[in-house]
């Protein structure tokens, strides 16, 4: 849906994904470290721009841009759906880094900051293949509750896979914070000496 939430971080910030986003989209989508956790994508930028079209109407969807602060370059993607009026909770996830790029821990930090602060949920969820262990492993290491796993949670590509469940709620949320900002902060006084 169309939004304007622009959360900032250290060396990171999010923002709403834009019809002419939708080529970057696909390369990230369509590189092959990232296709094999991903549901099939079309190589095709109309198609990209066609999902697109719908999601700017769909309520209840907020995808983002990771971007570099110093540089504008798009380092990922982002997003909070699925949302539940009754619970006030979603799911977020759509998430991909560019290869090299040290956005992961503040592109999260930034998407609790605004699913909690922003948005207004009371509760966020993210389903990870089990096979993704990279991703399963940061979860865990950032205090995100593991909740369940999902047996035959999803089907990509025609194989049916396992999930592993992560769930904060805002009353939770404090007490990790802390942790997954001084990651983001070390990794963002790397990437100022980087500058210099």
């Amino acid at each position: 849906m169309r939004h304007d939430y622009r959360p900032e971080g250290r060396a990171y910030r999010l923002r709403p994904v834009e019809l002419a986003d939708a080529a970057e989209m696909v390369r990230l989508r369509c590189d092959p470290r990232n296709a094999k956790f991903l549901n099939a994508t079309s190589p095709k930028v109309e198609d990209q721009e066609n999902w697109m079209r719908g999601y700017f109407e769909r309520e209840g969807d907020w995808y983002f841009v990771v971007e570099r602060k110093s540089t504008g370059q798009i380092d990922g993607l982002i997003a909070i759906y699925d949302y539940d009026p009754e619970t006030k909770a979603a799911e977020w996830g759509r998430w991909i880094v560019r290869e090299g790029a040290s956005a992961a821990v503040e592109s999260a930090l930034l998407i609790y900051r605004t699913a909690f602060d922003l948005i207004g949920l009371d509760a966020v969820y993210c389903r990870t293949l089990a096979l993704n262990t990279p991703v399963v492993s940061f979860h865990d290491s950032m205090g995100a509750p593991r909740i369940r796993i999902i047996p035959n949670g999803v089907t990509i590509r025609d194989v049916v896979y396992d999930q592993v469940e992560h769930k904060v709620t805002k009353a939770q949320w404090p007490g990790i914070s802390p942790k997954l900002m001084a990651m983001a902060d070390r990794i963002g006084v790397m990437l100022d000496r980087r500058k210099t």
